[in-house]
């Protein structure tokens, strides 16, 4: 692997300005120009990882200011890779993501691109300069959203939670259930209707009791924070909400128009997990996670990641170089 990380990250957001070097995360199968292209700018810190497992394990640490995925990768596509990265919400949809490709993309693939979430392409072999002038409009991008989320409480589309809000919410409930040796559960509403109804996050908030957080995640996604739920309490919320939910969806059954991933953890004294991951966990159990047996458009996240997820690494200081 390679190459030098030059900052260190701290939980601020950076100004738009800030002369902070930007983190590039690569992902690709080999080493090659673009880690010497990148330090040749003087513009990034470059960290190079092989396979598209390994950007997803190292990505939430480090904070990448930009995403790089070569589009073929040993373990997986760069354009699965890029979905997984974009769905997790430990790393942000604001982080651009960009595959790196040696044919020039058809325009299906490119649809295909833009739907798991990436910002271009980057043709190879390299042009530098054309790089380095999209990096810094992109990098620019994203440090300005990130300075508007830092500051907004409420989604403004459904007037819950935000995104952020939801992050530092969660970590408050899971340090006061730990304070209690009580549980949390988290619970991810994804509706098929496009845009959703506008009244779904209001329901959610009727349904869900007065000590659970809701919040929105996207346009047709919302997050519950359960605190003091085991998974039969969220499987209970789930069933009142469901319920609720059908009128905005034209009275279907939930199989057609619901999908909900969950995860819990009964005590987070003996089981502590952060819980912002649990939270990530029950968003990719909506297309990933185990069905429940009988009502298989709910599904728990089960076991490990999720399959082309991240997988455990060493614990190391992430910021240091890497060699």
């Amino acid at each position: 692997m390679v190459a030098r990380l030059m900052r260190h990250c701290d939980a601020k957001p950076m100004s738009p300005t800030s002369p902070t070097p930007p983190v590039i995360l690569i992902a690709a199968p080999q080493e090659h120009s673009l880690s010497s292209v990148l330090q040749d700018t003087q513009y990034a810190a470059a960290v190079q990882v092989h396979t598209g497992t390994l950007a997803l394990a190292w990505a939430p640490d480090l904070r990448p200011d930009t995403i790089i995925l070569d589009a073929d990768l040993p373990d997986m596509s760069g354009i699965d890779a890029c979905r997984l990265l974009h769905n997790d919400l430990r790393i942000g949809h604001n982080v651009p993501i960009l595959i790196l490709a040696s044919d020039k993309p058809t325009p299906e693939q490119r649809v295909t691109a833009l739907r798991a979430g990436a910002w271009d392409f980057v043709p190879y072999p390299l042009d530098a300069d054309q790089l380095s002038l999209k990096l810094q409009t992109f990098v620019h991008a994203k440090r300005s959203i990130d300075l508007a989320l830092a500051d907004a409480a409420v989604d403004p589309g459904s007037g819950l939670h935000s995104r952020p809000a939801l992050a530092r919410r969660a970590r408050e409930l899971g340090a006061l259930m730990t304070r209690k040796h009580g549980g949390l559960a988290c619970i991810v509403f994804d509706l098929d209707p496009d845009p959703a109804d506008p009244q779904a996050g209001r329901l959610l908030v009727q349904t869900a009791r007065v000590s659970d957080v809701v919040g929105s995640l996207g346009p047709t996604e919302f997050a519950v924070l359960a605190p003091g739920t085991d998974q039969v309490g969220a499987l209970k919320l789930v069933r009142r909400a469901a319920v609720a939910l059908r009128g905005t969806v034209g009275g279907a059954a939930p199989e057609s128009t619901l999908r909900v991933g969950y995860d819990s953890v009964a005590n987070l004294t003996y089981s502590p997990i952060d819980p912002v991951a649990l939270l990530a966990r029950a968003a990719a159990a909506v297309r990933t996670g185990k069905p429940e047996p009988d009502a298989p458009w709910v599904r728990r996240f089960e076991g490990g990641l999720p399959v082309g997820a991240a997988v455990a690494v060493p614990a190391l200081d992430k910021r240091r170089a890497i060699r």
